[in-house]
């Protein structure tokens, strides 16, 4: 049966397991690290913020700011 010859399934094995290998050190590289920096950096913000509520006031002040000059740019 020709989907089971050897020659054209390894070659297709081959292929399958390399591109899978190259995604997923891709992903493992450059996504998983930028989200697991991003999930720490908000859990110590927030552990941070809610010891004193000052900085929680502190970075609203800062973000509305922010905003209120990008709204007036536009």
């Amino acid at each position: 049966m020709p989907q089971f010859d050897f020659f054209s399934f390894s070659g297709q094995v081959f292929w399958t397991l390399s591109s899978f290998c190259v995604f997923y050190f891709i992903v493992l590289r450059f996504y998983l690290t930028r989200l697991s920096e991003t999930l720490k950096m908000r859990q110590k913000l927030l552990s941070f913020s809610t010891k004193e509520n000052k900085v929680k006031d502190v970075v609203v002040n800062i973000y509305d700011s922010f905003l209120s000059i990008m709204l007036k740019k536009n």
